[in-house]
C-alpha cells in the first residue's frame, strides 16, 4: 500500500469519527481538504454529502451523493442517502429513479434489492431512522 493511499486511509477514517460525534464542521475542513488533493475518492464525496446533508444543503447533499456513485456504483450508502434525500426535497418520483439506477447498475447485490424495495415505502412511513 502505497504511503498516500494509507494517509487517506487515515483521513477517512478522521472525518468518519467527527461524523461520528457529529461535528460536521471539523468533518467539513478535513473533506474538502481531502478533496481539494483527491477529487476521485468517493468515500469524501459521500461524507460531503452526509455533511451537506446535515446542515440542510439538501440540493449539495444530492451532487455529492451523485458524484460518489458515478465514482463507484457500489457504494450503497450512497444511492440510500441520496434517495432519501431526494424524498426531503418532495421528489419521490426522482428516489424512485434513483434506486432503479441502483439496481440497473448492481443487479446481483441483494442490498441494493433490498433498499429498491424497502427504502423509500419505510422512509415515507417513520421519516428518518438515521
Amino acid at each position: 500500500m502505497e504511503l498516500d493511499e494509507i494517509k487517506n486511509k487515515e483521513i477517512i477514517e478522521s472525518i468518519n469519527n467527527y461524523l461520528t460525534m457529529r461535528d460536521n464542521d471539523k468533518a467539513l475542513v478535513i473533506v474538502n481538504g481531502l478533496l481539494d488533493k483527491d477529487p476521485s475518492n468517493e468515500q469524501a464525496w459521500l461524507y460531503l454529502g452526509i455533511v451537506n446533508r446535515r446542515l440542510g444543503k439538501l440540493g449539495d447533499a444530492i451532487k455529492c451523493f451523485e458524484t460518489a456513485t458515478d465514482l463507484n456504483s457500489t457504494l450503497i450508502e450512497a444511492w440510500g442517502l441520496l434517495t432519501v434525500t431526494h424524498i426531503d426535497m418532495g421528489n419521490v418520483k426522482l428516489a424512485e429513479s434513483v434506486m432503479e439506477k441502483a439496481v440497473e447498475f448492481n443487479p446481483l447485490d441483494e442490498k441494493i434489492q433490498f433498499y429498491s424495495d424497502n427504502l423509500i415505502r419505510v422512509y415515507e412511513k417513520f421519516g428518518p431512522f438515521f
